[in-house]
Formats: structure tokens, C-alpha cells, sequence
């Protein structure tokens, strides 16, 4: 009983620090953020900190791992399979889209968590526990099924190869979403142009490379 409570608490703890983490870490773009600083916006010690992570580069991998689980999540309840492989498609970047109007700092976190860790992990654990994550890959692992339900359904064009398609596409959306998220306001001041349409001309895009 004794050991479900103490589990019950860190768990707690841990979720109150990943929250702190995120807002602090996305609030100073990822710069000069002080483990001071997630302790006191979390309301709690450092004592405390290092009993649920080992450093704030695991805190920053775990934040990242809840935001990739909540973007998975979403995507997937609002990307429901449609009357062909191409309109299901349509209705994957259509969520996309949606995501990027409702949550833009989820956008910006991975933007910067790419930038931070463009080149290296900082060390083989947290790698390994990132790249299990990051290869189940449900998002990707979706837009293949729509993909593939077009190639069966004759409204997707039969000489893709899907693996690599629908990584180029994910890949491309997720860095478009990134910039949307973080200079979207600009775009537009500098260009007229609506950040939504933006995005809506990159999902034609796709649709007309896809078809068949």
C-alpha cells in the first residue's frame, strides 16, 4: 500500500514538472532555462526533481513525448476514413490544419526540440527510448493506411512507393505546420496571405501528387 502511494505521488510530481517544463521551456525558446525556474513554476524543490528525472534533458524528452502523444491522438479522432483513400487523405491534412489553429506551442516545442537536438541525443538511453517512440510512428503509420486503402480503392495513383511517400509527406507537414506556428503572424503581415490558406494550398498539393 505504502509503496502504490509514493508511486501515486511521484507520478503526480512528474506530471506537475512536465507541464512546468513545457510552458517555461516554450515561454524562453528553449534558452537559458534554469531548472530554478521549472521548480518554482511547478511548485516544487529540486530534491524533488531529481527523484522523478535524472537531468532537464530527460524532462525535456519526456515533455516531447507527451506532446507527440497528444498530436497522435488528435489527429487520429479527427481524421476518421472517409468514402475513398484519397478523401481519407484530405481529411488526415484537414486535422493537421486544425491542430495547428488549436495548438501552435505544441508546434513551436517540437520546432525547437528539432533545433536542440539536430545532431546529437545526449546520451544512448534517452535515444533509444525516443527512437522506440518515434519508429511505432502511429501518425505516419495512419496516413500509410489511407494511402494504401487509395492504391486499393483506385483513387490513389498505384506506382508510389507508400513507405516513402507517406514519410515525405509527414515530414513536409510537420515542418510547414513548425513555420506556420512560429512566423504564421508575419507571413501574413508581410504577404497577405492567411496562414490557414497556406496550409490549405500544401494539402492540394498533396492530393494532386496522390491522385491517380
Amino acid at each position: 500500500m505504502a509503496t502504490t502511494w509514493h508511486q501515486d505521488v511521484r507520478n503526480r510530481n512528474r506530471e506537475e514538472f512536465i507541464l512546468a517544463g513545457q510552458h517555461t521551456l516554450i515561454e524562453n525558446n528553449f534558452t537559458n532555462v534554469a531548472l530554478k525556474e521549472i521548480c518554482e513554476r511547478a511548485n516544487l524543490s529540486k530534491v524533488t526533481f531529481y527523484k522523478c528525472f535524472n537531468s532537464l534533458d530527460e524532462l525535456i524528452f519526456a515533455v516531447q513525448q507527451k506532446i507527440l502523444g497528444e498530436i497522435t491522438a488528435y489527429i487520429e479522432t479527427h481524421a476518421a476514413s472517409r468514402s475513398s483513400g484519397l478523401e481519407s487523405v484530405g481529411g488526415y491534412l484537414d486535422a493537421w490544419i486544425d491542430f495547428l489553429d488549436s495548438q501552435p506551442d505544441y508546434l513551436k516545442y517540437i520546432g525547437f526540440f528539432d533545433h536542440t537536438y539536430r545532431d546529437h541525443y545526449p546520451n544512448e538511453e534517452l535515444q533509444a527510448t525516443y527512437r522506440e517512440q518515434v519508429s511505432d510512428g502511429a501518425v505516419g503509420r495512419l496516413l500509410y493506411n489511407y494511402m494504401e486503402q487509395g492504391v486499393r480503392d483506385g483513387s490513389i495513383r498505384p506506382d508510389l512507393d507508400l513507405n516513402e511517400s507517406s514519410l515525405y509527406i509527414i515530414e513536409m507537414i510537420i515542418s510547414l505546420m513548425q513555420r506556420l506556428a512560429f512566423r504564421g503572424k508575419l507571413l501574413q503581415e508581410e504577404h497577405g496571405v492567411n496562414v490557414r490558406e497556406i496550409a490549405k494550398t500544401s494539402k492540394a498539393f498533396v492530393l494532386h501528387y496522390l491522385q491517380k
